[in-house]
Order: structure tokens, then C-alpha cells, then sequence
């Protein structure tokens, strides 16, 4: 985990779009209201990007993979379609085969609960945000596959990402991949690093029985108007280091 230092804050409107190699429209607000319960999605993972398995981070006893990981929607007017993300769980796997998922707040991730704090949730948009600022993935968590360390950067936010829902990352640990490390180390730097940043519609995809995933809605254009921007602070936190 790390602590947080509040230097300044100060609002400033930055455009959010990136070039993406593999882009992704995911379904929009319009197209799951309605459905009765929580707007669901029909996936089944697909791999991770990349594919080396030695793409590894130590998070406690574990050595696990971490990458942009890869699903295909099986159904309804997106099936076949790819996109990439992340997960927020630590507890389950991803599973093999097509199984439904819940589109919901991060506040109502991981399933099975406890469900993350409002604090955790915003940590976990902070992350996003701070990558999607770097350039790194775009705001609907697409990247560009060509990209410098395309591999080691997504493995990085994965990392971060674990170590905001609580999870025992040793980034200098032997068994931690050299190049996410020092993505990990870019990414989370002291001085550039801006707890305020958030990304509009950043949900959570969950599963009892499956490592829950981040996904993004755009919301309906009511609620996006004056939204287009992605809202910036000085809000410069400190990542406390092993």
C-alpha cells in the first residue's frame, strides 16, 4: 500500500482520446437500461495480451500474470467483439467459456463481496486516470499494441491496480517482471502521480465465480453534457516503497 500527500489541488480540463489500435465501442448506456436488475454482458476470456507468461508480478505468496486481458462478447449486438482490461479481484480466476457478468458501480465489486469503499473506487479510477494521462490506454481502457513496453506498461497498471484493492505487491521482488517494474515505477512517481484524476463511466464487471473486470459505459448524453473533458487536479500523492 502506499500514503498519500495532499500538495495542491486545482482544477484543470484535459481531452481524454487516444489512438487506439484495437478500437473498442463498447455498449452504450442506451443500449443495456432497461433490462430489469443490473445491465449484464455475455463474455469469455480470451487471453492476455502478449501471451508470456513471464509477464509475472509477486503479489504475496503468488507470482501471478498481469496484462491486458483479453475477452470476446458472445452475445447480443456486440458478440464477437473484443476488448482488453483489467481485473480487481484477487480472490477468483478468470474461468474459461461464455458466462454472464453484472454491470455495476465499483462500489458494488468485487462479487462475492465485501464490496470496495467509495475510497477504493476512486483509488482504482486514479489509477486509470494517471495511465490514461500518460497516454498509455485510452478512457475506454483500449491501448495502442504498438506502443513502447506496450506489455510491461499494462502489467504495471495491473499491478497498481492490485495494490489499490489491498493486494501484497512487491514490485522489487526477483520474481517481478523487470519491465513492469519500472513502468510500475513511472506510473506511480511521486511527483507526477495526481490522486484527483478520474475517467467518466468506469465501471466494474462482476461474477460470483469469476475474477471480476473493469469495464466502461459512456453514459447518456444528458449526463454528458459539460462532461467531455476529463477533470485534472494537482493532488500529487507519494507511493511508499519496499
Amino acid at each position: 500500500m502506499f500514503s498519500r500527500i495532499q500538495l495542491l489541488t486545482a482544477a484543470v480540463a484535459l481531452p481524454v482520446g487516444l489512438a487506439s489500435a484495437s478500437p473498442f465501442d463498447p455498449l452504450s448506456f442506451s443500449q443495456i437500461r432497461g433490462n430489469g436488475g443490473n445491465p449484464t454482458l455475455e463474455m469469455q476470456y480470451s487471453g492476455i495480451a502478449g501471451g508470456g507468461s513471464e509477464f509475472r508480478v509477486q503479489v504475496g505468496d503468488r507470482n501471478l500474470q498481469a496484462g491486458h486481458i483479453i475477452h470476446t462478447i458472445t452475445s447480443g449486438s456486440k458478440a464477437g467483439t473484443q476488448f482488453r482490461t483489467f481485473c480487481i479481484e484477487l480472490g477468483q480466476n478468470v474461468g474459461s467459456g461464455p458466462i454472464t457478468y453484472d454491470i455495476v458501480a465499483l462500489t458494488e465489486a468485487p462479487a462475492p463481496g465485501p464490496t470496495y469503499s467509495g475510497v477504493i473506487a476512486g483509488r482504482i479510477n486514479a489509477v486509470i486516470a494517471n495511465a490514461v494521462a500518460l497516454g498509455w490506454i485510452d478512457n475506454r481502457l483500449q491501448a495502442d499494441t504498438t506502443q513502447d513496453n506496450y506489455i510491461g506498461r499494462m502489467g504495471a497498471i495491473q499491478a497498481a491496480l492490485w495494490t489499490e484493492i489491498g493486494g501484497d505487491v512487491d514490485i522489487f521482488s526477483a520474481n517481478t517482471n523487470a519491465s513492469i517494474r519500472d513502468a510500475f515505477l513511472v506510473l506511480t512517481d511521486a511527483n507526477t502521480f495526481d490522486d484527483s484524476r478520474r475517467i467518466n463511466g468506469l465501471l466494474a464487471l462482476t461474477n460470483p465465480v469469476r475474477q471480476d473486470m473493469l469495464y466502461v459505459i459512456p453514459l447518456p448524453p444528458a449526463a454528458m453534457a459539460g462532461m467531455g473533458m476529463l477533470c485534472l487536479g494537482f493532488g500529487v500523492r507519494a507511493w511508499r516503497r519496499r
